[in-house]
């Protein structure tokens, strides 16, 4: 989705390039085009989930959060993808709930604890969704490195989940918007 609308602003941009080239005031309507661009990487190509021996990285939205495991004490699936540490819960865009017309194959694969008396999976922890799929690889890492004893007991209220904002980001973000305004305003 992020590059097809790369691609779309691209042929906009082109277009403004050519039209600029006859009457350089229309030049500015490349600013809005590179705000927009801007918030397509931030909403659509920046947030991710990763898991490795140390930590579950979640880069979301203009922020990301690096929750050691051994604070992690609980991975939902309501909503998005959060994990639950003693002070609070992360929630991932990067990994969302399926919606309301969205069917999946719910089957017994899944070692979700949100598993019915049938057997059955809540809709966004099945294998096959965003939130299942990230929720069952950030379990399985969980359970391996518990179980191996990587994972020191009793640290979840000693260690802290670093988050770190994405200041850059959010300054050209905050910089487009105002000369997009002033752009918009001198065209």
């Amino acid at each position: 989705m992020a590059i097809l609308m790369w691609v779309i602003l691209a042929s906009g941009g082109v277009a403004v390039v050519t039209i600029a080239a006859q009457s350089p005031a229309r030049a500015w309507a490349l600013i809005p085009l590179t705000l927009i661009a801007a918030l397509v990487y931030e909403l659509l190509w920046q947030p991710r989930v990763t898991v490795d021996d140390e930590h579950v990285v979640l880069d979301d939205l203009f922020y990301t959060v690096e929750i050691p495991w051994t604070t992690v004490i609980g991975v939902d699936t309501r909503w998005a993808l959060t994990i639950m540490t003693p002070t609070r819960s992360y929630r991932s865009s990067a990994a969302p709930a399926p919606g309301a017309f969205v069917r999946t194959r719910v089957g017994r694969d899944s070692n979700s604890p949100q598993v019915g008396r049938d057997g059955s999976v809540r809709k966004s922890d099945a294998l096959g969704t965003d939130s299942g799929d990230a929720a069952h690889i950030v379990r399985r890492r969980w359970m391996e490195l518990v179980e191996s004893e990587r994972v020191p007991i009793g640290r979840a209220d000693l260690d802290r989940p670093v988050v770190l904002v994405h200041r850059v980001a959010l300054t050209a973000v905050a910089l487009l918007s105002a000369a997009s305004v002033l752009a918009l305003l001198s065209l």
